[in-house]
């Protein structure tokens, strides 16, 4: 009688797996079709936007007036970023693409700062009309590989991936399995699935030689320190440097120790006190980093008393002529950007970053980096008047203020403008006319929110 129970239990048991099981694999083979789909769709809109860039990039190269040629950049800026996004939707890092991608951010990048120096009314010099022609040719090549690969994708019914090897037993017994390359050298092999086919596709793109354009990026660079002093300083100097600027920061009589080196643009030596750590810069004997981890009290300062703390610590430190530009508050402790001011004039390259304590104003932070990247003699001279540069501004635009300023520009360019901060749509905007020519170089919007003021 016992027997015959768990023989029934067992298969009661037994018919409960047997139909989770099932009701399992049902449900992964429904995931896996949601996911082919959705995979198609995506390399079908890459497959569309990266013929239209290749469309696209052969217009602006065609084109006879600046508009013209503004207008096709654009939408090449626009669909190689669409088409990188496409690509993003791909599961691109099990199946190859890595050329196609860094190829189409190339793309994006260089013909970003060729919409913006053409709208600014300079046309393409010479070198760079050959990297577009170079680029366009490249991707003539490209955009012919995918959309024959893509074209015989749809003529079989091919799976996103390759099936397993017990497929023709449990899948579809009668399904023929694709063909072998081994042996066939010179024919056209149809790829077992999407992903091998892309893989195949990215293995021939990366015979093709490299494409030399590196780029620039929108972040301000240097290909080294510009304004680091000549001198060079020894381990003993540079802790006598460390020394001095903990006893400014509240350590009096500080003793830091050695506690490694550090490599790179900035090459020195980096010293502990406590929960102080201190970098001094083997060239110009100059500190870079100060960092303070500890502790933070209760805070008693407000945000504007803090930030006076900082910057009378800064002017301690022997850097007399610097402004707060922005401030953003982290509750317990701030962080805040001061840049250098000449005769009114600020220079935005040359920056120091600082974090400091609600509780008492004392700086837990330092990083003047910036400043010893970009420092260096600039001539500054102005052709144009403040009234003649606002006169290129919207007519609707609100002035609130403005000044003389030196931007940063793509890579390692830097611009003389009169800066106008202003409103307009019930908007801030901070705009920058070039002092020189008149030409509107950047515009930046002011985003207010309770931990302070950002630019975008």
């Amino acid at each position: 009688m016992v027997r015959r129970f768990w023989l029934g239990a067992l298969g009661v048991l037994l018919a409960v797996s047997l139909a989770w099981g099932i009701s399992e694999y049902r449900k992964a083979e429904n995931l896996t079709i949601i996911s082919e789909n959705q995979y198609r769709r995506s390399l079908s809109d890459f497959v569309t936007h990266l013929d239209g860039l290749e469309t696209n990039m052969a217009k602006s190269r065609a084109a006879g007036t600046a508009t013209q040629q503004v207008y096709y950049l654009t939408q090449s800026l626009h669909q190689s970023d669409t088409a990188v996004k496409d690509l993003s939707l791909l599961p691109s890092a099990n199946y190859g693409l890595n050329y196609i991608d860094q190829f189409l951010n190339q793309i994006g990048d260089f013909t970003g700062i060729l919409t913006q120096q053409v709208a600014k009314g300079t046309p393409p010099d010479k070198e760079q009309e050959k990297t577009l022609k170079e680029m366009h040719e490249r991707l003539i090549t490209v955009n012919r590989d995918v959309q024959e690969l893509y074209a015989d994708l749809n003529t079989e019914k091919i799976a996103w991936v390759n099936k397993p090897s017990w497929w023709k037993f449990w899948g579809n017994p009668n399904e023929a399995a694709p063909a072998a390359a081994e042996g066939n050298e010179g024919k056209a092999t149809q790829p077992a699935s999407i992903g091998a086919g892309l893989e195949q596709l990215d293995v021939s793109l990366q015979k093709l030689p490299p494409f030399s354009y590196s780029g620039q990026t929108e972040t301000h660079s240097v290909p080294e320190p510009l304004g680091l002093p000549e001198s060079t300083v020894t381990e003993d100097q540079a802790r006598d440097i460390a020394s001095d600027f903990l006893s400014i920061n509240g350590y009096p009589g500080a003793s830091p120790e050695m506690s490694g080196t550090s490599k790179g643009s900035f090459e020195g030596y980096t010293f502990k006190y406590h929960t102080a750590t201190v970098d001094v810069c083997k060239k110009g004997g100059v500190v870079t980093l100060y960092r303070d981890e500890r502790d933070l009290g209760l805070q008693k300062l407000t945000v504007d008393e803090t930030a006076s703390q900082a910057m009378n610590s800064l002017k301690k430190l022997g850097w007399n002529n610097f402004v707060v530009t922005s401030t953003e508050d982290f509750g317990g402790y701030i962080q805040l950007e001061a840049v250098s001011s000449e005769n009114g004039i600020r220079i935005y390259p040359d920056k120091i970053r600082l974090t400091a304590g609600r509780d008492n104003g004392m700086m837990i932070g330092y990083d003047s980096t910036p400043y010893w990247l970009f420092h260096h003699s600039r001539p500054l001279s102005k052709k144009l008047t403040k009234d003649q540069c606002a006169a290129k501004l919207r007519k609707d635009l609100s002035l609130k203020e403005s000044r003389l300023a030196v931007i940063s520009l793509p890579g390692w360019q830097e611009a003389f403008c009169y800066e106008f901060r202003g409103t307009a749509a019930d908007e801030e905007f901070l705009i920058y006319i070039n002092a020189a020519d008149g030409t509107e170089e950047k515009i930046q919007r002011i985003i207010h929110t309770p931990r302070g003021e950002f630019l975008q």
